[in-house]
């Protein structure tokens, strides 16, 4: 696999290496806390990242760690529905960004 990616033909969870469950689901681990994302929404945020100009995906990157982090230091329990929705989206933001540039193989729970 060449990193960063730029071309989503052919790419897959396998080929990312990524071990997925039967139901294509698979954990990621940050700071403690693990996060289930699924094989499908991963692949579909990837290609949205790649389809958007470069600084407008730094920006949206930016404000994506900016709410993550916020959301880990104030705890997933205490967030409101709302806020819950926004966190797990930012935290798929987050890590497809990782996956693009082939960093996220520390983030993938064990």
């Amino acid at each position: 696999m060449d990193y960063p990616i730029r071309d989503m033909k052919e790419i897959d969870a396998k080929a990312l290496g990524i071990l997925t469950d039967a139901d294509g689901n698979f954990s990621i681990a940050i700071k403690g806390y693990i996060h289930s994302l699924s094989e499908e929404e991963l692949l579909s945020e990837m290609t949205d990242q790649l389809d958007v100009r470069n600084s407008v995906r730094n920006a949206l990157l930016r404000k994506a760690q900016k709410t993550v982090l916020a959301g880990l230091k104030k705890g997933r329990l205490r967030l409101s529905e709302e806020e819950l929705e926004v966190f797990d989206l930012n935290i798929l933001i987050w890590f497809a960004d990782k996956v693009l540039k082939g960093e996220h193989q520390a983030y993938l729970a064990k």
